[in-house]
């Protein structure tokens, strides 16, 4: 139970973060937002271990080195909105842990389609895609100084962590018999 109760907490900090940031947009709360996005980083990445760790002995391997990846690109991610706000920007390690993140995302969710949180591994691959847009904007948008457009991918923690939270509960073994 421990991964779905870090799971809900990095949803609902990342929800919290996500819905203040228009207030950020203003010129305030920027450390508030920051703290938030980087409790919720470091809450999905302990949840992203603990889903790994629950699949079975043959597939559970390449899972966990894969959920350690993400595990670290949700806390590079928290930790360079706070870098960003003192004023040491990460912003090319940002970028890496959003790489890193739909990377997770997508062998998350190759490997939950067959088994009963087929649901999560579907919303996981639909994450992984925005992720990836939220990439290609960083590449494709010329933005103005500051402004890094793959931080959008940041917005899709809630979701993916409510949703990561509710599917641990319901299912105990996400990936079927073991």
């Amino acid at each position: 139970m421990i991964g779905a109760g870090a799971a809900v907490l990095g949803g609902l900090a990342a929800l919290a973060a996500s819905a203040l940031l228009p207030f950020h947009a203003g010129g305030g709360m920027g450390t508030g937002i920051a703290g938030l996005f980087l409790v919720a980083g470091l809450a999905l990445a302990l949840a992203s271990i603990e889903l790994a760790s629950r699949a079975p002995r043959g597939e559970g391997v390449g899972l966990r080195s894969w959920a350690t990846l993400g595990a670290a690109g949700f806390a590079v991610g928290g930790a360079g909105l706070v870098g960003d706000v003192i004023g040491q920007p990460i912003v090319a390690a940002e970028i890496a842990g959003v790489v890193a993140v739909a990377a997770w995302w997508l062998t998350a969710g190759r490997a939950l389609r067959s088994g009963p949180a087929s649901a999560l591994g579907t919303f996981s691959l639909l994450l992984a895609a925005l992720a990836l847009v939220a990439l290609a904007l960083q590449l494709a948008w010329d933005a103005p100084a500051g402004a890094v457009p793959a931080r959008f991918a940041y917005v899709l923690w809630a979701p993916w962590g409510l949703w990561l939270g509710a599917a641990l509960v319901r299912h105990p073994r996400p990936f079927g018999a073991a």
